[in-house]
């Protein structure tokens, strides 16, 4: 009698996690879509000139884009750690690199793959805590990622 009662709780408990848990998948879901939305990327971070994108305006296919981004840091501040968004792709967090020592100035080289026609978008954070950002419009012509939906 005590095993049926034990797994009569485990069944009913398990049954109410999986009711309860997927609210907190689509809330976290939402939450992670709008930090980087593209409207709310354009409203959060000025564009600054010290971010120089290399990425070409109109790609074939999404599948590897060439991209070159070169830093200048203004005044006494230094680059701490950067990361590359693309807000259209079903993960728009394409990559984040934090340096091991702030730099005035850097280059970085990659290849990315965009979902679609969009902004890509770089936001740097600086050594005080301050950010600054830069997008350019890359044009798509084949997708290269497909999200589910």
């Amino acid at each position: 009698m005590k095993f049926i009662q034990y797994r009569k709780r485990t069944t009913l408990k398990s049954i109410g996690l999986s009711l309860v848990l997927p609210h907190f998948g689509f809330a976290l879901a939402s939450d992670r879509d709008l930090q980087y939305d593209q409207k709310e990327l354009a409203q959060k971070y000025k564009k600054s000139d010290g971010i120089i994108i290399d990425m070409p305006p109109l790609a074939d296919t999404g599948n590897s884009i060439p991209m070159g981004i070169k830093f200048k840091v203004p005044g006494q501040k230094k680059l701490q750690t950067f990361e590359i968004v693309a807000p259209e792709n079903p993960n728009p967090m394409v990559l984040k690199v934090s340096l091991p020592k702030p730099q005035t100035s850097y280059q970085f080289a990659t290849r990315i793959r965009l979902a679609l026609s969009q902004d890509v978008w770089v936001v740097a954070t600086l050594d005080d805590g301050t950010k600054m950002a830069q997008s350019l419009h890359c044009v798509v012509t084949l997708n290269a990622c497909f999200d589910a939906t």
